[in-house]
């Protein structure tokens, strides 16, 4: 009998016992009847019960080992960062307050051998028509794992190039600014379309090994606008993406003593024109390091990059060799407080060596909330912007 209707039970068949004995024995037949009907009806509510019950409980079995149901397989993250720069243009003061980017992440566990990861962006808050914003997608991919060591992506992926375009968020970097050679010559924040298999062995290395999207530059002698050879602008961000020939990308990295990370990475794709037919340009090969160790509260970052453009189209433009590296040394001496100096140069054009210094203190409220000010300084083949900048950012 139901545990819910066992204390109802007693008093009802007591109360009826006692009805039963104050009637005269003529009656005594009908109140036999009587407790038999009301017992039985008592029986089927009962039954009635128990199968309700029954039905609720297997709904909520069911409910609760759905994983639609597990807060713990969905992952939400963040950052955001506002700057507010200050600079000299050739004797043209410049004053600029932007909120550079919103960026929201979700992802989800399918189980335990598949994710489910995301990247949505908004830059400069307003993405209209006339605007200078943006909404992105930087990373929309599924990742499975082959074995505990081994895994496979596809989607849309950042390159896994650089110190910091596959971990950009505020507090993981010193300067306002991403250092300016990986802005420009990697060039960060750099995604593409594709596949890509990663596996981690034992001793501490990671290889990468991606097939994607390649860069497409435009041919000045049909649009009167284009920049041939600019790879930053090449970026095709996988709309609509041009694949005649797709880029290979290869990357190495090295994290087996402690404080220690050495990565080498290349990438080569066939035609930079993306075009089915013969064309201005041709292929492109990247090559690039970088080291990084931490000893006490210093770190040391070193990184560089060079493109080699084939061709006589790009030979002639002066943009076959586009290069760049940069130093940073980093001082933190509290959990609050850190310090940096950096400098940089590159050249995306032959006979243009660009170089900037760069120095600046990072202050952390909460280890993922973080003020920054740092000071530029400018060659003249950088473009003499001198100045100083402000910023603030988080991540959760």
């Amino acid at each position: 009998m139901n545990v819910f209707l066992k204390p109802l039970m007693k008093p009802v068949l007591l109360g009826v016992c006692c009805l039963a004995g104050s009637v005269g024995a003529s009656e005594e037949e009908e109140s036999l009847d009587k407790i038999r009907e009301l017992t039985e009806r008592v029986m089927q509510l009962e039954n009635e019960l128990n199968s309700k019950l029954d039905v609720l409980a297997e709904l909520f079995e069911r409910n609760s080992n759905s994983p639609l149901q597990d807060s713990s397989a969905v992952h939400i993250g963040g950052y955001g960062e506002l700057h507010y720069r200050v600079l000299d243009l050739d004797g043209e003061d410049s004053r600029e307050l932007d909120m550079h980017r919103m960026v929201l992440f979700f992802g989800y566990d399918f189980n335990d051998r598949a994710r489910f990861v995301s990247e949505f962006e908004i830059e400069h808050i307003l993405a209209s028509s006339g605007s200078r914003g943006a909404v992105e997608l930087e990373q929309v991919y599924v990742e499975f794992d082959l074995n505990e060591s081994m895994q496979l992506q596809t989607g849309v992926m950042l390159m896994p190039i650089g110190i910091i375009n596959e971990t950009h968020e505020p507090p993981t970097f010193y300067g306002v600014e991403r250092p300016v050679v990986e802005a420009t010559i990697i060039p960060t924040t750099w995604w593409s379309a594709g596949v890509s298999f990663i596996h981690r062995l034992d001793n501490g290395i990671r290889y990468d090994l991606m097939i994607s999207e390649g860069l497409k530059t435009e041919d000045s002698t049909t649009s009167a606008i284009a920049e041939p050879f600019n790879l930053k602008k090449g970026k095709q961000k996988a709309s609509f993406a041009d694949a005649f020939d797709l880029a290979m990308t290869g990357r190495i990295r090295y994290t087996g003593v402690a404080g220690l990370e050495l990565a080498a990475y290349a990438q080569y794709q066939p035609d930079l024109d993306q075009s089915a037919e013969d064309s201005y340009a041709d292929s492109a090969t990247l090559i690039g390091g970088h080291a990084i160790y931490q000893i006490g509260n210093v770190t040391t970052r070193v990184m560089m990059a060079r493109w080699d453009l084939a061709g006589d189209a790009a030979e002639s433009a002066g943009k076959d060799v586009q290069d760049g590296a940069y130093v940073e040394l980093a001082w933190r001496p509290l959990q609050q407080w850190g310090a940096f100096v950096r400098h940089s140069v590159w050249s995306q054009t032959e006979g243009v060596n660009a170089g900037q210094s760069d120095l600046g203190i990072n202050y952390y409220p909460y280890e993922d909330i973080v003020f920054k000010f740092d000071v530029q300084m400018q060659n003249d083949d950088a473009g003499n912007e001198d100045g100083f900048s402000l910023g603030f950012g988080y991540q959760f």
